[in-house]
């Protein structure tokens, strides 16, 4: 069966008892009222002892693993991510003698527990869209979307479908790159953005540290994929 969006949930659920009615009410209502048929997929982590940091500081909440029924998922997966972290070499990613010189600047190192968050963060999107291309449906976008984001008007339909060849980003929140808290494409250009993970140790290898923004606008340049920046204001929340 063919559907217009995938909708690929990822990374850490959070809060969404906080978040989810905003994205019934600005993300799935709207796309119902214009006639648009979609599907939810959502890769999420199991953490060690169930903790979650905010940043690099452990906070007291665990993570409940049945809020995500909140966002109604058609296709859900759960995956360990000490197991994950454990089979890679986050050398590739965090170079500690970098680090150890010249710490949280420019041409050192990001924070390190941010450099695994992002890996991980990554890793979910990949493995969310590896779940969309093994569903058997066909969909003409994708859009990668954050679950713990408070959602705060209207996702802007008509800008995306009358730029259907661009990759949508939010209009804010770039800082030193692009904003990719929510990125929408064609399902076509979904290959290179979902799975950027892979030309991480590259990146890192040849651009300096990594910074979440600044490798997302790295790819976008790279794949030669043209932005187009929408209305749509979100901020991310915590548990």
């Amino acid at each position: 069966m063919e559907y217009d969006f995938a909708i690929i949930y990822f990374g850490l659920t959070r809060s969404i008892r906080k978040t989810h009615e905003t994205h019934k009410k600005y993300v799935y209502d709207v796309l119902k009222k214009n006639n648009i048929t979609y599907q939810i997929f959502m890769h999420t982590w199991k953490t060690k002892d169930d903790t979650q940091n905010v940043w690099e500081k452990k906070i007291p909440e665990k993570i409940d693993y049945t809020e995500y029924k909140l966002l109604s998922p058609d296709f859900y997966t759960l995956d360990d991510e000490t197991e994950y972290l454990e089979c890679i070499n986050m050398d590739m990613y965090f170079y500690k003698d970098v680090w150890y010189a010249k710490g949280n600047v420019c041409d050192g190192e990001w924070l390190p527990g941010m450099v695994s968050n992002y890996v991980c963060m990554l890793e979910s999107q990949k493995r969310g869209l590896s779940m969309v291309t093994s569903s058997g449906h066909k969909f003409k976008f994708i859009m990668f979307l954050r679950p713990d984001i408070m959602i705060h008007n209207e996702f802007p339909i008509d800008s995306i479908l009358a730029n259907p060849d661009n990759i949508h980003l939010p209009n804010h929140s770039h800082y030193s790159g692009k904003n990719e808290h929510l990125s929408i494409m064609k399902y076509e250009d979904s290959y290179f953005f979902g799975n950027r993970i892979d030309e991480l140790p590259e990146f890192r290898m040849d651009h300096g540290r990594i910074v979440a923004e600044k490798y997302c606008e790295f790819i976008i340049n790279k794949y030669n994929m043209t932005v187009n920046e929408i209305d749509f204001q979100f901020t991310v929340t915590r548990p």
